[in-house]
């Protein structure tokens, strides 16, 4: 499955807009963004869904996850109805952004799911996307990413490692270890500790990035495991 991180924004709204979509497949990111004169804040949260289902194999299973209610409620609740009502609301309206919907409704068919995420909740992948969106809405070219600010899973190699690692945060500090055994004894007892299973060095990534750390807290495996 591939997945979608899409985020939309709007300096004025409306006024000038931007949009974000993180295509993350194989543990790679790819970031693509735009930027759209005068527009809406809920037609950049669409876009940026519809510019990421056009990047993606049409019979591929993907999976998108956005933090706009607008466009989680419309794909998956809202637009049956539309479309019995010949796209006319409960009041007789005529539904806003029918263009995009129309769009969106044909790219994402039976084959995409869609999940929410609560915005600025500390996500990292949905705090990039919006990083993106933002700075495009303001004029600006998104800053590069970073593995504790965007979590650029491209920056790692994507191969799996021989055999999985465990990390494991503690006052702080991560150390890899290559058993379980290890790793539970440096957790075991421990308040606040953490721990994780990784199969590769994005992933290892992602799980760093997620604890809101970065690759500076990453210590030595055997440095550790020796009794340093």
């Amino acid at each position: 499955m591939i997945e979608l991180i899409t985020d939309g924004a709007c300096s004025g709204n409306p006024g000038p807009g931007g949009w974000a979509v993180l295509v993350i497949r194989n543990e790679i990111v790819e970031e693509y963004g735009g930027a759209e004169p005068h527009t809406t804040n809920n037609r950049m949260e669409l876009q940026a869904a519809i510019e990421g289902l056009r990047r993606v194999p049409h019979d591929t299973p993907v999976r998108v996850t956005t933090d706009s209610q607008y466009l989680l409620n419309g794909i998956t609740r809202w637009i049956r109805n539309w479309r019995l009502r010949g796209w006319k609301t409960s009041e007789g309206r005529p539904v806003e952004n029918r263009d995009l919907w129309e769009e969106l409704d044909q790219l994402a068919g039976s084959r995409t799911t869609w999940r929410a995420v609560r915005g600025h909740s500390g996500d990292p992948l949905n705090e990039r996307a919006d990083l993106i969106a933002h700075s495009y809405a303001t004029g600006r070219i998104p800053p590069p990413a970073t593995v504790s600010a965007a979590l650029r899973v491209a920056d790692a190699p994507a191969t799996r490692y021989p055999s999985p690692i465990y990390l494991s945060l503690v006052d702080g500090r991560v150390m890899r270890h290559s058993s379980w055994e290890a790793c539970r004894a440096r957790v075991h007892g421990v308040s606040g500790a953490r721990f994780k299973k990784c199969a590769s060095a994005a992933e290892e990534q992602t799980v760093i990035a997620s604890w809101g750390l970065d690759a500076t807290a990453l210590g030595s495996r055997d440095a550790h495991e020796a009794g340093a």
